[in-house]
């Protein structure tokens, strides 16, 4: 099992792969080579993501729309963030210790920002989204100090726009919550958050596209679904 290895320090490596990235706009050819192979295969994914574009990406439902607060503490509408962007979202806490957890989830998304250097202009069309669902202990200050590295990274502006948010209580939390089915336990120890392990694939018109599970979260089929979604779009 992979551990989060970059929660706060960041790898320096270089971007040396060459640069796969097409721009859809320009009506350049699309690579060769799929986004996908950025990635290094890890050994728990017994599978190779299919082809980019060669399947359908189902529309499951519309994003929730609710109030959170990113590392400055400025309170946004959720469904405006996420519109106008392909999103990868996934809720997580930062005092999380279950192994199959927050940290597999936080560790894929570092591994995605890292790659997204190699990938370049992807910033222009997809961004990345942590939602707290432990507001209590996951204040803005407690959020600001995990983004960090995210803020002083010297190539921050290369690499997928991060928003780390949280919320300013449990009442503005919950609808998110109920709207993208991500369901959470606090009935027993207080210290401890049960939770299923999700992240969600949202288009640009702000739909769930695709959901991610234990045993799925894997960069290269995250990124594979990603690189679909833009083809989608070239050909509509």
């Amino acid at each position: 099992m992979r551990v989060l290895k970059k929660l706060l320090i960041f790898s320096g490596v270089a971007a040396t792969l060459p640069a796969l990235w097409y721009t859809l706009i320009a009506g350049q050819a699309a690579p060769t080579r799929p986004f996908a192979d950025v990635f290094t295969p890890h050994e728990e994914f017994q599978f190779d993501p299919p082809k980019p574009g060669s399947y359908t990406l189902n529309r499951f439902k519309t994003v929730p729309d609710g109030h959170v607060l990113d590392v400055n503490g400025q309170r946004h509408s959720l469904a405006a963030l996420t519109k106008g962007k392909i999103n990868l979202v996934s809720f997580v806490y930062l005092m999380c210790g279950d192994e199959n957890g927050c940290p597999i989830a936080m560790s894929t998304l570092f591994e995605i920002h890292d790659a997204s250097q190699k990938l370049p202009g992807l910033r222009e069309d997809v961004q990345l989204i942590t939602i707290s669902f432990d507001p209590a202990r996951d204040t803005v200050e407690a959020i600001n100090s995990f983004a960090y590295p995210l803020q002083i990274d010297a190539n921050a502006d290369q690499k997928l726009k991060w928003h780390v948010l949280t919320s300013a209580d449990l009442t503005d939390l919950q609808p998110i919550l109920d709207g993208f089915g991500q369901v959470i336990d606090r009935s027993n120890d207080q210290e401890v958050i049960n939770h299923l392990l999700r992240m969600y694939l949202v288009d640009r018109e702000g739909i769930v596209r695709n959901v991610y599970g234990l045993g799925t979260i894997d960069p290269r089929l995250l990124i594979t679904d990603v690189e679909t979604l833009l083809l989608e779009e070239s050909r509509s």
